[in-house]
């Protein structure tokens, strides 16, 4: 049988629909070498004051780069209130369910259960436990934010001892 593909033969070249050569990349181009220009790029500091020789249209060029900045800025600042504002809100959800479970600990309606009844000792606990992993997920972009979710952790901890402490203590 006849060997379909002969390698020792030469590739040949390939062509385009448009007629012109193709080169694989595995081939490499015969002669040419690569360009080995060498460019400096003038570096200016931030405070540096351009020019006044210049003429308008450069000087126009010269503060683009700070009008893009400062846009920069300034939609860095919006996010970052409104991720803050999304997170207080967040966290003071979270509070009013803390709020809610230590008022239902305080009147006494949940008390007693929670003394005769092993089932909602344990549901209480592991809602407590479900809002501090959910304040866990709340990242601190801010010391406020930080600050705000600290003071309600500390809360579901403390109402937890308290749990604990008022099946211990019949």
């Amino acid at each position: 049988m006849e060997n379909l593909f002969n390698w020792s033969q030469p590739a040949r070249r390939r062509c385009s629909s448009r007629g012109k050569p193709v080169q694989s990349v595995h081939e490499k181009p015969a002669g040419i070498k690569p360009a080995t220009k060498v460019v400096q790029i003038p570096v200016h500091s931030v405070s540096s004051v351009p020019d006044r020789s210049q003429k308008p249209d450069e000087l126009a060029q010269a503060e683009a780069p700070d009008r893009t900045s400062a846009s920069a800025l300034r939609i860095q600042k919006v996010f970052r209130g409104y991720m803050v504002r999304k997170n207080v809100k967040r966290i003071m959800s979270i509070r009013r369910e803390v709020d809610e479970i230590e008022r239902k600990l305080l009147f006494g309606e949940t008390a007693e259960l929670i003394r005769r009844d092993e089932m909602e000792r344990v549901r209480v606990n592991e809602t407590l436990m479900s809002l501090l992993f959910k304040l866990d997920s709340i990242r601190g972009i801010d010391s406020g934010v930080r600050e705000c979710r600290k003071g309600v952790i500390k809360k579901a901890i403390s109402l937890q001892e308290n749990v604990d402490s008022i099946v211990s203590g019949s």
